[in-house]
Order: C-alpha cells, then sequence, then structure tokens
C-alpha cells in the first residue's frame, strides 16, 4: 500500500518509539503522508455526511463500509481488505457523496500520548471548475502503526486546511467499545494574525516555543499570516 510504505519510510528515518516500559510517548511523532499543497485549496461546503474515523480492527471496518452507498463501499471495501489490523490503525477521511469536483487528501498525522490529530486537504470546485452532476465519493485513507498510537485514551482531532474541525472524540484503541468519560480537549487549532510570533502565542498559551515547534511539526520560528498552528490547551 502507497501510505503504508511512505509511513513506514518516514518511521524508519525517524527512528522514533514508544517506550518500552508502559509505551508511553515522551515526544510528539508528525508524520507528513502527503507532498500536496494545501494552501492554495479552498473548501466552501460543510461536512455533514462526511466521515472521519480510526479503524483499529476487522470489525469496526465492516461496521463502517455498512455505513456507506454501494459506489463508495466496495473502492473503500478493496482498500481496506489489504489492512493488517494486527498490526496497524486505518485513518479514513471520506467527504460523502458529492458532485465532481470535490477532493480530500491526509497531509499530515500527529500523534502524542493523549492524542491524534490529522490535518485534512478539503477542496471544494471552484466557480470555473468543470463540475458534473455524477455522484463521486472522495476519500482517503492511511494506516499507522499500532505501537505508534496513543495506548490509552486519546482524542482524536480532524481539521482542514482553513483550520476548520472536522471531527472532535475521544477513543481507546483496545478497548473500542468503551465509554469515554472524560472531555478536556488537549488541543486546539489557531490562526496566526499580524504581529504574531511563536514566543508571544507561546507566552499566551502557556507553553514554549520548542514544544510548539515539535507538535506542528516546525523546523524554524517563520510564521505565515493565515497559518494554522495546533496548540496544547490548558
Amino acid at each position: 500500500m502507497r501510505k503504508l510504505a511512505l509511513l513506514l519510510v518516514i518511521l524508519t528515518v525517524l527512528n522514533i518509539s514508544a517506550i518500552a516500559e508502559g509505551g508511553a510517548r515522551t515526544e510528539p511523532l508528525v508524520i507528513s503522508v502527503s507532498e500536496k499543497d494545501f494552501s492554495t485549496w479552498e473548501w466552501r461546503g460543510d461536512t455533514e455526511n462526511a466521515k472521519f474515523r480510526v479503524l483499529s480492527s476487522r470489525a469496526q471496518a465492516n461496521r463502517f463500509l455498512r455505513e456507506l452507498p454501494p459506489l463508495a463501499r466496495d473502492s473503500i471495501g478493496e482498500e481496506l481488505a489489504g489492512v493488517n489490523f494486527r498490526r496497524d490503525a486505518a485513518i479514513i477521511a471520506y467527504l460523502g457523496a458529492t458532485s465532481g469536483g470535490h477532493e480530500v487528501e491526509i497531509g499530515q498525522v500527529n500523534i502524542n500520548a493523549e492524542s491524534l490529530l490529522v490535518r485534512v486537504g478539503m477542496r471544494s470546485p471552484g466557480e470555473d471548475d468543470m463540475v458534473t452532476m455524477i455522484l463521486t465519493h472522495p476519500w482517503d485513507m492511511v494506516t499507522v502503526p499500532k505501537k505508534q498510537m496513543p495506548a490509552g485514551d486519546f482524542q482524536f482531532i480532524a481539521f482542514n486546511q482553513h483550520g476548520e474541525v472536522a471531527a472532535d472524540q475521544w477513543m481507546n484503541l483496545r478497548t473500542p467499545g468503551k465509554a469515554i468519560s472524560h472531555r478536556k480537549v488537549w488541543y486546539k487549532i489557531s490562526t496566526v494574525r499580524t504581529g504574531d510570533s511563536l514566543w508571544a502565542i507561546a507566552q499566551e498559551n502557556e507553553t514554549t516555543v520548542e514544544e510548539l515547534m515539535r507538535l506542528n511539526g516546525l523546523t524554524d520560528s517563520h510564521l505565515l499570516i493565515g497559518q494554522h498552528l495546533i496548540i496544547p490547551s490548558r
């Protein structure tokens, strides 16, 4: 699988793994799974019919497929059939039945001890784009080794290139049917404004520049106006 192969190469290069005792992660793991630039993508729709899921078992995958219309079920089911759920979890971004011209792609996965943050590129057709009335089912999927996932309860957030949250829920891979009682929001999305700096944002949110850089996969402190940052929520 293309996405899985890329993920495994990146994980090998980074040589990042959970601590053997208890599997706790001390450093965020940032995985880039797409080379596309989403900065020019525009999304003007809603996510009422979209589905953003983390699937950790064959039974979960089958239940998810039963929720989909037949045309989407065939293509997504074929891809899910190749997932080794004993080893991997599958992250799905599905926009639902739409007219032609829509597109979705998972661009970045951030894994922390208590969160899974997924940045998704979502595109609506432009005013001058050719749009067909034939329904399409845009979707994307990546797989992540379960040993890299949070060991206990974690917050799953999917957000698009505009910083709009498309999914926010608590879950646990080991006990997928477990009711998660706490609803503390560990992370939020912030838009960089004129005059902002990493230092000022860190001070305002009671965190550090180093933590913001690690969490967002930044190699320097340069920011762009309109850029979206993942920020710890105390």
